[in-house]
Formats: C-alpha cells, structure tokens, sequence
C-alpha cells in the first residue's frame, strides 16, 4: 500500500492528505458537536433521575410518616372522645347525682353526702386558655378519718376529669366533746369544691 502511495504524482499525494485531514476533522467535529453534546445530555438525564428518584424516596418517607400520624391522631381523638363522653354535660346538677351514685356502687364508702347544691359555671383557671369550661360543685357531708382519705384518692382516680379543691375539715359538733385530739375515729364534717370538665358542644 505504501509503495502505491510512493508511485502517486506529487498533486494526488496532495488531495490524499487533504481528503485524510479533511476525515479527521470531521470525525473531530462530529465527537465535539455530536457525541459529546449526547455524553452531556445523557449526564443530565442521569443526574435528573437520581433527584427524581431522590423526590421518590423522600415523597414515599413522607406518606409513610402522614399515614402514621395520622393513625396517632385518630388514637388520640378516639382517647379524647371517651374522657369527652365523661365530662359534664346535660343538666349540670343531675349530672353529679348521677355520677356520685355511680362511683359508689364501686365501693361501700361510709361517707355522707346528704346532697349536691347547683353548680358554679365558669372558665378553667387552673390553666391559662384551656378550651374547657368548669362547673364546681361545693360539697358537704361527715365520714370517718380513714373512710374520708380513701374516698377522696379513689374518687379523682375514677374520675380523671374531676379535682378536689379547698378542703376544709372540722370535727363533727356532736363528738368534739367525747372524742379524742387526733383520733382516727373521730367523725369528721367536711367541706370541698369539686370542679369538673364540661364537654364542649359539638360543632357545626
């Protein structure tokens, strides 16, 4: 092949090399312009479908975590509800009858309550813009030392929603001649508010 170079006249020499540098330029131009330019575009096409397959990813996560909390709200509007279906609602004062005569069937407490008078309405001001109303009921009755303790701790056990306030405790007229300083037996009298949550109306 080279010996039939060598026989070419000087002019087709010539327009060989230009034919052959004319070949590498184009091929040098169709690498810069063609498959260099599809090199770039494919880069940005995998670079755009990792960010898509990132936003996937993350969009996945973030349905998972919505799907788990909204399954924490609904636990927590069904635990509200049933504390709700406890509060005061209704006529306020047969209310507390009713739920006096309720506790007591659990337990046989020797405490006298004759009655319940109407209760005080108003806002909760134990907590500041607490979105409950309060109605307070000012109690009176007599027990025994012991039988009193017990009531009070099982009666706010019981009744998550309700608080002992502003205990007043005295003896009993008729014993404080005969009974002892201190002692157990002692009938005592009492006086305390029992302020319970009202459930909200519902709305519209």
């Amino acid at each position: 092949m080279f010996s039939q170079i060598k026989q070419l006249s000087p002019e087709k020499k010539q327009h060989l090399v230009a034919v052959a540098m004319g070949t590498v330029m184009v091929l040098g131009l169709i690498y810069f312009f063609l498959i260099r330019s599809a090199q770039g575009s494919l880069a940005k096409m995998q670079t755009s479908i990792a960010e898509a397959e990132k936003k996937y990813t993350d969009a996945a996560k973030l349905v998972k975590t919505a799907d788990a909390e909204e399954e924490k709200l609904t636990r927590r509007e069904e635990q509200l509800a049933a504390m709700e279906s406890g509060m005061v609602t209704g006529d306020a004062n047969l209310w507390i009858r009713l739920t006096y005569e309720k506790f007591r069937t659990q337990a046989p407490y020797k405490v006298e309550i004759p009655n319940f008078p109407p209760p005080a309405m108003g806002d909760m001001t134990m907590i500041p813009e607490f979105p409950y109303k309060s109605a307070t009921y000012r109690v009176s009755g007599s027990a025994y030392y012991h039988d009193l303790g017990k009531f009070l701790a099982d009666f706010e056990n019981y009744f998550p929603y309700l608080r002992v306030l502003n205990l007043d405790l005295g003896p009993e007229e008729s014993n404080s001649a005969t009974s002892v300083a201190g002692d157990d037996r002692e009938k005592l009298v009492f006086n305390f508010e029992v302020a319970a949550l009202v459930k909200p109306p519902k709305k519209n």
